[in-house]
């Protein structure tokens, strides 16, 4: 063996015999430290909640269910975001630790984005999920829109967005006064084909719109039909805007003058 090999052998043997002086009386030691100790150190003693204006924190510390000393190292993160997320009000959640002893949560909300009224009105978020029942408070300022079908709806039950959009979309428009500062919106009423029919204020008709994106144009065609008959909103019973081909009206009877 040469000389080279053999220094190369008495160094390693010399780091191996070092790292057990090392890492031996360190094992020791930590054998003599209760375990218990170790266990109270990592106890979760505080919890943090950030993100959260609607849902208490208090609520969403209920959430977690996380029972009394709980070891921080030990729980499941995904499955306590999973917990959070539970409540139709919390979009996203994220659970994360600080160590030694914190456990922190942090969450997004959910908006109402408009009153959806089946069986009773509920307020309903942009991507169609039913948060609450609305109070008369809530309900002034956010689109008004009926659903064909009555049956009972319930808290976090989802709606299809696009139909969500599709009429949040056209109160929008009529508050923006489309059609003139007097002519609003009071209920759209979303029909199981895809359209949507529009019931204005008193003296005004109703409309009927049809499926899909081209809202300005059907108004336009509204208007260009009133032009050409000489007539106004308030002289009609209803216009029906949902055929590509034509404007169907109807005047307001004798007696309804």
């Amino acid at each position: 063996m040469s000389l080279r090999r053999i220094s190369r052998l008495r160094r390693g043997v010399g780091v191996a015999i070092l790292s057990a002086l090392l890492v031996v009386p360190g094992w020791l030691a930590w054998q003599r430290i209760p375990h218990s100790t170790f266990l109270r150190y990592f106890q979760i003693s505080d919890l943090i909640v950030e993100g959260n204006q609607r849902v208490s924190s208090a609520a969403i510390i209920d959430s977690l269910a996380l029972p009394s000393r709980t070891d921080l190292l030990q729980v499941d993160l995904k499955e306590l975001a999973e917990a959070v997320l539970r409540n139709p009000w919390i979009k996203t959640a994220r659970v994360s630790r600080r160590l030694p002893a914190t456990l922190q949560v942090h969450v997004s909300e959910r908006a109402p984005h408009a009153v959806v009224v089946a069986d009773r009105p509920y307020l309903v978020s942009e991507d169609g999920l039913i948060l609450q029942e609305a109070s008369p408070s809530e309900m002034s300022d956010l689109p008004l829109l009926r659903l064909h079908d009555d049956r009972p709806l319930e808290t976090g039950e989802r709606i299809d967005p696009a139909r969500i959009e599709q009429g949040a979309r056209l109160w929008q428009r009529f508050h923006r006064g489309v059609l003139g500062p007097d002519v609003q919106a009071r209920e759209i009423r979303l029909q199981n084909d895809g359209s949507c029919t529009v019931l204005l204020g008193p003296g005004l008709p109703y409309l009927h719109f049809g499926e899909g994106d081209g809202l300005q144009w059907q108004l336009d065609r509204l208007m260009r039909v009133l032009e050409m008959r000489g007539t106004t909103l308030r002289e009609l019973e209803y216009a029906d805007l949902r055929f590509a081909d034509k404007v169907i009206v109807k005047p307001l009877s004798r007696e309804g003058v």
